[in-house]
């Protein structure tokens, strides 16, 4: 009955806290939503070309898990899909963050 359990203890919280860990460090990289992107489990869009007017060209693109992002509410104008990519024209530059998804 007198097993060692301090030592069974020990490898328990020791396991617990790696775990926990582990899911910190992911909630923080999946926060950042570039990894997300990266994989292509997002979508995202990404200037491209920029004009004399100030205003800029961006490309974006779908993810497997949500759609291509729509810039509409930023009063940038659909100019139609180029392959996989859909092309907008902004009339200003815009916060990559900028993004409806």
């Amino acid at each position: 009955m007198n097993g060692d359990t301090t030592g069974e203890g020990s490898r328990r919280l020791l396991r617990i806290v790696a775990v926990g860990s582990v899911l910190i460090a992911l909630l923080i990289a999946v926060k950042d939503q570039r990894v997300l992107q990266r994989a292509h489990l997002v979508g995202y869009c990404s200037t491209f070309a920029f004009s004399a007017d100030g205003s800029e060209w961006r490309s974006c693109v779908p993810g497997r898990l949500s759609g291509r992002p729509g810039l509409e509410l930023n009063s940038c104008t659909d100019f139609g899909r180029r392959g996989n990519e859909e092309v907008w024209n902004c009339p200003a530059a815009l916060d990559d963050q900028a993004q409806r998804g």
